[in-house]
């Protein structure tokens, strides 16, 4: 007889599926054309397999007291090794060229960007080894969604409290390097600004899928 938490995690597994389907994963033609604006935060990249990819312009931060995401820095795997991320207590530090995918599934709305943003990141990190606790990258996701008028985010909260571990399944290649830091690390510098390479998105469809 399997054991309650295998069966459990494979019926956790096949709704996601069951999920995927019913919600289509896409992103908002308002999101693309907010990418398209010289002065925008991020852009959007069409040509990233499987499907759509955002990324970030410029360096982020958010400042929250009370939040404790420890000391550390999140390395691209590959030499030389650029600073992606950083976090120093109460401080979450994220650079140029972020990339991550919008909402899990259903529609990326303008409202989600903020919010689904910082929480993939957090989840990137604790995937990679960062031990600070999940329950705070889960508060700082309905903090950001409250913040952007997200409705229901309540239910979304709790969504991620109950199901997002099974997003941290860790065995694949890595795909960033946590590296403790002290309180007393300096910031890493932002990367100098270089001109931004604006990339051609063809007429829109009705959805654009990831």
């Amino acid at each position: 007889m399997l054991p309650l938490t295998l069966l459990l995690t494979g019926c956790l597994v096949s709704c996601r599926q069951v999920a995927d389907v019913m919600f289509e994963k896409k992103i908002s033609p308002a999101v693309v054309a907010e990418a398209q604006k010289p002065d925008s935060w991020f852009s959007y990249l069409p040509e990233r397999a499987p499907g759509f990819c955002l990324c970030t312009e410029r360096k982020l931060t958010w400042r929250e007291p009370g939040m404790n995401l420890g000391y550390w820095r999140g390395l691209h795997p590959q030499a030389p090794h650029r600073v992606l991320m950083e976090a120093r207590g109460d401080t979450f530090i994220l650079h140029r060229h972020y990339v991550w995918d919008g909402m899990t599934v259903g529609e990326t709305l303008p409202r989600d960007l903020y919010p689904t943003l910082r929480h993939d990141a957090l989840y990137h990190a604790l995937k990679e080894g960062a031990t600070f606790p999940r329950a705070e990258a889960d508060r700082a996701f309905l903090r950001d969604m409250r913040r952007e008028g997200v409705p229901a985010a309540r239910f979304g909260y709790m969504l991620v409290r109950c199901f997002g571990g099974l997003y941290l399944n860790r065995g694949e290649e890595p795909t960033l390097l946590v590296q403790e830091t002290e309180p007393d690390t300096p910031a890493t510098p932002p990367e100098p600004p270089v001109p931004r390479e604006r990339r051609a998105v063809n007429p829109l469809p009705p959805e654009i899928r990831g």
